[in-house]
């Protein structure tokens, strides 16, 4: 299922120079790490552009419980963003 939604996201971005590229690979390796209700709350918010109140019916959430998934999802993302580029500075060094 993750597959599918990480596949048609995808589908949907421009294309991108090497950096924004090397970025969306991360992203995807990243995403599958997340528990799939996180997976479905970023892609409904940043894929379809869909409201958090629309998410959190979808996901039977209240709005509060779906601001805070999504919220936590981008914080285990940007956290496995820093982790890669401190990890790729250390071997730079």
């Amino acid at each position: 299922m993750k597959a599918e939604i990480l596949a048609r996201a995808s589908s949907f971005l421009p294309k991108r120079n090497l950096d924004e590229s090397k970025d969306i690979r991360l992203l995807h390796e990243l995403m599958p790490n997340l528990s799939d209700e996180k997976v479905l709350a970023v892609y409904f918010r940043f894929w379809e552009r869909l409201l958090i109140d629309e998410i959190a019916k979808i996901l039977g959430l209240t709005w509060d419980e779906a601001d805070k998934l999504i919220d936590s999802a981008i914080l285990e993302l940007r956290e496995g963003f820093l982790t890669k580029q401190a990890a790729e500075q250390k071997v730079a060094a």
